[in-house]
C-alpha cells in the first residue's frame, strides 16, 4: 500500500497527539549491566538496515527518560544492544562532523568534515567561510544560494560499500536537516531529501517520488495549520522555570506554533514525523527492504536539536520532545513490523548539549556564557602590538579555530601566533589554545576516549587542510555563545562530555536485550554493521572497529 496525503499528515501528527494525552508515563526496566558476550554467532543480513540519528540526544537525556518511556525508544534501548557510553570522540561536536563519523568509520581528522563551517584562509575575506555541506566551487551557479552537495566529504559511507558489494543495494536518506542527510547518506545516494524553505529538497539527480511531493503539501498544511502545542505531564511540570540572560523565560514552553512559523514548526516532536512520514511513503513506493539484497534508509531526526537550542537540554521543553520522540519511534517501529519487512535498525546521535548555565547556577556550579567581546578584545590587541599584520590578517576564534593570513611573513605569523595563543590561554573562560604543530605531533588516539587528553581529542578533529593555526577549547560547562537570542540560549561544540557521550543501539526483532557500559564509539558503528551485513570495506582506512558482542555480528572471522 502507498501512503496519500491524509496518511501522511496522520502520521506526522502521532507523535504529538500521543504525546498530549499522556499525563503520567509508566516507568520500565533496562536489562542489567552485561559484558560482550562471547563467540557470538552471526546472523543473516537482514533484508533492510535502518540507521537513526537524533541530533542532540545525550547519554545523559537517555538516562533520564528512558525508565518514564513506554514507545520507541524505550523499545530501542530495551530490547536491543545499548551501548550507554558511546562517544563522539573528538573534539568540536557539531552536527555536520558527527553526523559525518556515523557511517564513515573516520574521525573529522580523516573525513575532512571538521566543523559545521570553517575557513579557507586562501580565499578573499567575504569568501572564507565554508559550509561542510556545499560544493565551493559551484559557488554562483544558483546567485547567492549555495549548493549543497557531499563534496567536502573525503571519505565513502556505509551506502557506498553496501553498492560496491551488491549494486541493487538502495541507499535512502531523509533528515531535517540538509548537513545530516548529507553526512548519512556520503555520495552514493538513490533519494535524499531534507525539509527546507522550498519544501522537501534534494541535491539527488533523479526523478522524485510522487510520495514525496504528496509530503511537501502535507508537511506545508502542517506548518500552515498551527499547533495548540502539547500537554506538559507532571514530570516535565515540575522541572523549573528559568530566565536566560535575564530576558528569556525558558521551562514552559508547550511547542506550540503560529500558522505558518516554519521556525518554531522545527522545535516540535511533528518535526521528527515528518521525516518518519516520508520515510515511510519511500518505504513502501519504492519497496526498499524487498529487493533480494539489503537496502539502507537513514533518518536524521533534528527536532531534538532545535529545542536544545531555544530552550536547553534540562528543562520542560526538551521532557515533551523526549516523550513526542519516544512516541514517534513508536509509531515508526509498527509500521515496520506491519510490513513484514526484515529489518535491523541502529540508533546514536551527533552530539550532546550542556545544561544551562542558569540552570546550572541552581545545582551550585556557577557559570556563564561566552564574553561577548572575548575573540575581538583578544585579537584586537595582539594585532595592536605588531605593525605589518594586514587588515584582513585573521579569520575564526574560539570556540572553533582561528586562521592566520598566508599574506603575513613567517617571522611575523610565528610572533603573532605565539602571542595570540598567550592571550587566549591567559583568559579566565579558555581552558586550553594549542597550536596546530602541537595537536599534530598527537598521535592518533584509540582505546578508551573519555580516557583522552584534551590534546587528543583536539588530534581526533583536525584536518591539516581545513583546521586552523590554533584551536581553543572553553571551559567546561561554559556556554560557547556570544551572542545569544530569544530562540539561540544554548550551544554545544565542546570536547567535555556532557557534548561527546552519546547512546549507540543496535536493534534487531528477536534479539537478546543487552546493556553495555564499556566505552564505545561512534566510528565502530561502520565497521560492526558492515560485519553484520557482510560487506567489505575493501581494505579501507578507517578509525574504527568492530564491536564485539553486538548479537548477530561476528567481528572475527
Amino acid at each position: 500500500m502507498r501512503f496519500g496525503t491524509p496518511l501522511l499528515a496522520a502520521t506526522m501528527m502521532a507523535g504529538l497527539s500521543a504525546c498530549a494525552s499522556t499525563s503520567t508515563m509508566p516507568a520500565g526496566d533496562l536489562p542489567p549491566p552485561g559484558e560482550a558476550p562471547a563467540n557470538v554467532a552471526a546472523a543473516e543480513a537482514p533484508d533492510l538496515l535502518v540507521v537513526i540519528s537524533v541530533d542532540q540526544l545525550s547519554s545523559d537525556l537517555l538516562e533520564e527518560y528512558l525508565p518514564l518511556m513506554s514507545g520507541g525508544l524505550k523499545r530501542l534501548a530495551s530490547q536491543g544492544t545499548l551501548f550507554i557510553n558511546g562517544y563522539q570522540a573528538h573534539s568540536l561536536t557539531e552536527t555536520c562532523p558527527g553526523h559525518a563519523t556515523i557511517l564513515t568509520g573516520a574521525h573529522p581528522s580523516r573525513s575532512g568534515i571538521v566543523a559545521n563551517r570553517w575557513n579557507d584562509i586562501d580565499l578573499p575575506p567575504d569568501e572564507r567561510v565554508i559550509y561542510c555541506a556545499e560544493d565551493p566551487s559551484r559557488r554562483g551557479e544558483q546567485g547567492d544560494r549555495m549548493i549543497i552537495s557531499a563534496a567536502p566529504l573525503k571519505v565513502p559511507t556505509l551506502g557506498t560499500y553496501m553498492k560496491v558489494a551488491d549494486p541493487s543495494s538502495r541507499n535512502v536518506v531523509i533528515s531535517g536537516k540538509d548537513r545530516a542527510a548529507i553526512m548519512l547518506g556520503g555520495h552514493d545516494v538513490d533519494q535524499r531529501w531534507w525539509w527546507g524553505a522550498d519544501g522537501w529538497m534534494t541535491d539527488v539527480d533523479a526523478p522524485a517520488p510522487t510520495v514525496v511531493s504528496s509530503a511537501t503539501i502535507a508537511t506545508r498544511n502542517l506548518v500552515d495549520a498551527g499547533s495548540d502545542g502539547l500537554v506538559m505531564p507532571d514530570y516535565c511540570a515540575a522541572k523549573p522555570e528559568v530566565v536566560a540572560e535575564g530576558q528569556w523565560p525558558v521551562g514552559e514552553h508547550n511547542l506550540s506554533w503560529e500558522g505558518g512559523d516554519n521556525s518554531s514548526f522545527r522545535r516540535s516532536p511533528a518535526y521528527d514525523g515528518a521525516v518518519l512520514a516520508l520515510g515511510a511513503a519511500l518505504l513502501d513506493d519504492m519497496q526498499l527492504g524487498q529487493g533480494g539484497g539489503t537496502d539502507l534508509l537513514s533518518l536524521g531526526l533534528s527536532a531534538t536539536d532545535y529545542v536544545g537550542h531555544a530552550y536547553g537540554p534540562d528543562g520542560g521543553e526538551m521532557c515533551l520532545q523526549m516523550f513526542g520522540l519516544d512516541r514517534n519511534l513508536e509509531g515508526f517501529l509498527d509500521l515496520l513490523d506491519g510490513r513484514g519487512v526484515d529489518y535491523a535498525v541502529m540508533l546514536t546521535s551527533d552530539h550532546g548539549g550542556p545544561p544551562l548555565p542558569e540552570r546550572l547556577a541552581l545545582e551550585g556550579i556557577e557559570t556563564s556564557r561566552m564574553a561577548p567581546d572575548l575573540n575581538a578584545s583578544i585579537q584586537g590587541g595582539v594585532k595592536a602590538r605588531f605593525e605589518g599584520l594586514p587588515e584582513d590578517w585573521i579569520a575564526g576564534g574560539a570556540p572553533y579555530d582561528v586562521y592566520l593570513s598566508p599574506q603575513i611573513d613567517d617571522a611575523l605569523r610565528a610572533q603573532a601566533l605565539a602571542a595570540l595563543q598567550a592571550a587566549y590561554n591567559a583568559h579566565p573562560q579558555v581552558e586550553a589554545a594549542h597550536t596546530a604543530a602541537e595537536i599534530a605531533a598527537v598521535p592518533m588516539p584509540s582505546g578508551d576516549p573519555s580516557e583522552w587528553t584534551l590534546l587528543q581529542r583536539l588530534r581526533a578533529t583536525h584536518d591539516p587542510e581545513r583546521s586552523g593555526d590554533l584551536s581553543i577549547i572553553l571551559n567546561e560547562w561554559l556556554t560557547p555563545i556570544e551572542d545569544p537570542g530569544p530562540t539561540f540560549i544554548s550551544h554545544h561544540s565542546s570536547p567535555w562530555s556532557y557534548d561527546r557521550r552519546v547512546p549507540i543501539i543496535f536493534y534487531r526483532p528477536g534479539q537478546e536485550a543487552l546493556l553495555r557500559t564499556d566505552p564505545a564509539r561512534t566510528v565502530d558503528i561502520l565497521p560492526t554493521l558492515a560485519r553484520h551485513l557482510d560487506v567489505s570495506l575493501g581494505g579501507a582506512e578507517i578509525d574504527g572497529v568492530c564491536l564485539d558482542g553486538v548479537h548477530g555480528v561476528r567481528c572475527a572471522d
